[in-house]
């Protein structure tokens, strides 16, 4: 499997002022042309992958529209199989398994609306369908989508073309089909939802709970989809408390943790006296420093402080904690973001504990608020 460049192509572009076609079918036509002699001679294999589609397009002559639109139709005949931000490769028309899996496009939405209208009109073999601007109208999708879900109809045989005067093509119904597959269609089924469920998969059969994972760039070779829709697949497995996902070199952890609910879990990392993380099961390393030195601290301003007392600074904490002044601050200021400390300026300024929650009384939150009352600590 290889990239395609230009200069392997060894078939001249139409002459599209010869050809009484569309730009679009005669693109489509060379694209057929120059697949089969070039699988024929071996310059290219299947699984190849396609030039850029701006770089085809130039060397045509024609716009990046028309390229995409007629490889579109090209893979609706199973020449290529193509997948967003990943590529398009050369495929066996013959074969009928395909290089990528995918879920439903718009224009699989749109030919689906297109045999609901069938079905609903009741109508009969040899009947014509409206024309596609009407069609679009009453389906509500856009005019290029409509018309790539009727070529791909007319591929299955489910419809036929035929040209009238002027032109214009009308399509007509030709062949029944499958009602079950209309009511089946997966109209909600997104890839990332698939790629989670596959990251789920391997993820519980390699790994154990508190192991690292693999990164999302080898996720995306091993499911052969892009890095975006590995990292939206990510965020449902972290939604569902299955992995938890750190930046940089902690990278993601998994946690095997689906039935617990994240609003119970998020209140319990809020806790001033949450409970470290169950060891036995997860590893510490996927905790940032500020995360470690929030636990610690937690457990320092309990066996030290009282509600409304001024903590020491910055600087005197790191040295008590044998931490970076960095790592302190963070954490402070996740505690005062859950609401435990509060922080005030000038004269009488420092950061204030709020709120204790074994002794949770209106007065000691009073008197936090109004720390130039209180005989503060030094």
């Amino acid at each position: 499997m290889g990239k395609i460049h230009i200069s392997q192509i060894n078939l001249a572009p139409p002459n599209f002022a010869a050809i009484p076609l569309t730009k679009e079918k005669a693109v489509l036509n060379w694209l057929i042309e120059w697949v089969k002699t070039s699988i024929k001679s071996s310059h290219i294999q299947y699984g190849d992958f396609l030039p850029d589609k701006p770089k085809l397009a130039k060397y045509l002559g024609v716009s990046t529209g028309t390229i995409q639109n007629a490889i579109r139709q090209a893979e609706d005949m199973g020449y290529f199989d193509s997948r967003q931000s990943v590529g398009t490769v050369v495929r066996d028309p013959q074969i009928k398994e395909k290089k990528f899996e995918k879920t439903c496009s718009k224009k699989d939405a749109a030919a689906v609306l297109v045999k609901k209208y069938i079905l609903d009109f009741k109508l009969k073999i040899g009947s014509p369908l409206p024309c596609a601007k009407e069609l679009c109208t009453i389906l509500n999708v856009g005019e290029n989508t409509l018309r790539l879900a009727l070529n791909a109809l007319i591929q299955e045989g489910i419809l036929e073309a035929k040209s009238q005067k002027g032109g214009k093509i009308s399509r007509i119904y030709k062949k029944t089909f499958d009602s079950a597959c209309v009511e089946k269609f997966p109209r909600k089924t997104s890839l990332a939802a698939m790629t989670a469920q596959k990251m789920k998969e391997y993820i519980i059969k390699n790994y154990k709970p508190g192991d690292k994972i693999i990164s999302n760039e080898e996720f995306c070779t091993l499911f052969n989809v892009s890095i975006r829709t590995v990292n939206e697949a990510s965020k449902l497995l972290n939604e569902q408390n299955i992995i938890l996902s750190r930046r940089g070199r902690y990278g993601t952890i998994y946690l095997n943790d689906p039935q617990k609910i994240k609003k119970m879990k998020e209140r319990e990392e809020k806790s001033l006296f949450m409970s470290h993380p169950d060891e036995k099961n997860l590893q510490k390393s996927y905790l940032y420093c500020w995360e470690k030195t929030l636990d610690t601290l937690k457990k320092y301003i309990t066996q030290n402080h009282e509600p409304g007392d001024k903590i020491p600074s910055m600087k005197e904490l790191a040295n008590i904690l044998n931490v970076s002044t960095n790592t302190v601050r963070r954490a402070v200021s996740m505690m005062c973001e859950d609401g435990y400390l509060i922080a005030r300026r000038g004269k009488y300024g420092g950061v204030f504990i709020l709120e204790m929650p074994q002794n949770a009384r209106e007065a000691y939150t009073w008197l936090a608020l109004n720390p130039d009352v209180i005989n503060v600590k030094n």
